[in-house]
């Protein structure tokens, strides 16, 4: 039962690596993050990485019909293509039921689709990453009038043979001869490979940024929107870099960025570098990052079984929040992962959930993580930092307790059996003035004896899991 104190300051991770920029960001319907290039970016969005190609059309379907206007995707995963072409039959669709083969008016305006995508690790170095970045470019070119603002990233710093999936040497073989031809193998110089791709993006990122500045500008001042219209009525449009970033980098690496031309506007990394990466995550809020969470529901929710109190915050918190914001409308489904989304939304990071389910596409939608934002209260806020950090982690909540000696002997702690009431020395001698910890569990009662006994105090936990219950044994 014992353990020592830094076992019980992991809840507070969180704390010190995130916090939220409130003139950053919003609590509306589709919440978004301001870059400090003064573009937004929607904190919501949807990721179809590693979905089933044939489940994606209809899936991206379902996302815009529910207002996601951002899709998380990446060059490796071959799909980049499967986002345009469910561009254009919805658009196509949406056309035809607003007057028949016309564009739509100035009132009917597609809003922007944003597009997180990645440069793969084989095509890393200044002319390799060109050629990626103009693939991913046509491959997102639909023939839409919507505008697709693209948040181009290097996926990974360089490939790394430690990591078990990764397989240098025979990734480069496979290529093909147009990529090899385009620049050296990236896995012989890892050192610097990434910082040439990133010279590539930055010069990539200038070429979009007269259509970035002229859109906004458009979008904004109701004197341009006539003739806004009347271009996308006779043309389709093109995709745009609207900002440029990282993934999986680690703090050395994001260093090596800093001083660059444009440093990184996004950074892309797990739930665990959120909780458990302080030094990155002090990095990021320093410059002002936007930080896009992936694997947050899986990363969580995988250690349920293992942690069933921090689990069970999570569930009781998804039963309170579901009677209060939907107290008229029991279709609406909150579960625990949109508590946990909602979460991560109220401190200004992105997500980027996956669900196949209709349901849980409900669930995770920006309208349902909104709904939920100004129901969270502190003390919800201070639950699911003790519950989430555990489930990461794999090690269930519990109470820290300690025992503080006020008395001018030594005593020593015995914990009361719960069915038989057998007491179980569970200390080490504790001197005046010393402080003993252990974990316990509400409803544990625990016996305070002097070597003599002669006195006899009985202390019983009832404190929620995940804080401290200190007790002080005097006269």
């Amino acid at each position: 039962m014992r353990s020592l104190l830094l076992l019980f300051l992991g809840a507070s991770f969180f704390g010190f690596g995130l916090c939220r920029d409130d003139d950053n960001a919003e609590p509306v319907e589709n919440p978004t993050y301001k870059l400090t290039s003064g573009f937004k970016i929607p904190l919501v969005g949807y990721g179809i990485g590693n979905l089933p190609h044939e489940s994606i059309p209809e899936v991206i379907d379902a996302q815009l019909h529910a207002g996601v206007l951002l899709i998380d995707t990446a060059y490796a995963s071959k799909n980049e293509r499967l986002i345009a072409e469910a561009v254009e039959r919805f658009d196509g669709r949406r056309t035809q039921t607003r007057g028949g083969a016309g564009r739509p008016t100035v009132a009917e305006e597609l809003m922007p689709l944003h597009v997180v995508t990645k440069v793969w690790y084989t095509h890393l170095g200044y002319e390799r990453t060109k050629l990626s970045i103009r693939e991913s470019l046509a491959n997102l070119n639909a023939a839409s009038p919507r505008q697709i603002y693209v948040h181009m990233l290097l996926h990974w710093p360089r490939c790394n043979d430690a990591i078990e999936w990764m397989d240098c040497a025979e990734e480069e073989e496979k290529l093909p001869q147009s990529v090899k031809d385009a620049g050296p193998p990236p896995h012989l110089d890892k050192g610097n490979a990434f910082k040439e791709s990133w010279k590539a993006m930055e010069d990539m990122y200038l070429e979009h940024q007269g259509d970035v500045s002229r859109i906004t500008h458009e979008k904004y001042h109701p004197e341009h929107q006539k003739e806004l219209a009347k271009t996308r009525n006779e043309k389709d449009v093109t995709p745009i870099i609207a900002s440029i970033g990282v993934s999986n980098f680690d703090l050395e690496d994001m260093k090596e960025l800093m001083t660059s031309r444009h440093p990184p506007q996004v950074y892309q990394g797990s739930s665990w570098s959120a909780f458990y990466d302080p030094h990155l995550m002090d990095h990021i809020r320093e410059h002002h990052i936007f930080y896009q969470s992936y694997a947050v529901i899986s990363g969580i929710l995988q250690n349920r079984d293992k942690c069933p109190n921090a689990y069970k915050v999570l569930a009781g918190l998804s039963r309170e929040l579901m009677t209060t914001v939907h107290e008229e409308k029991k279709d609406n489904v909150i579960t625990e992962a949109t508590v946990i989304l909602a979460y991560f939304l109220r401190k200004g990071v992105g997500v980027v959930p996956r669900a196949v389910s209709p349901m849980h596409q409900q669930a995770n939608s920006p309208r349902a993580l909104s709904a939920i934002q100004p129901h969270l209260t502190s003390a919800h806020l201070e639950q699911l930092e003790r519950a989430l950090p555990s489930l990461l982690k794999g090690e269930d909540l519990d109470i820290s307790v300690s025992f503080m000696n006020a008395l001018e002997f030594p005593i020593e702690i015995h914990w009361l059996h719960p069915e038989t009431n057998e007491e179980h020395l569970v200390s080490d001698v504790i001197h005046p003035g010393q402080v003993e910890i252990h974990s316990s569990h509400v409803g544990h009662k625990f016996v305070a004896y002097d070597p003599e006994r002669a006195i006899r105090r009985e202390f019983v936990v009832d404190a929620s899991n995940g804080v401290n219950q200190s007790f002080k044994i005097e006269l």
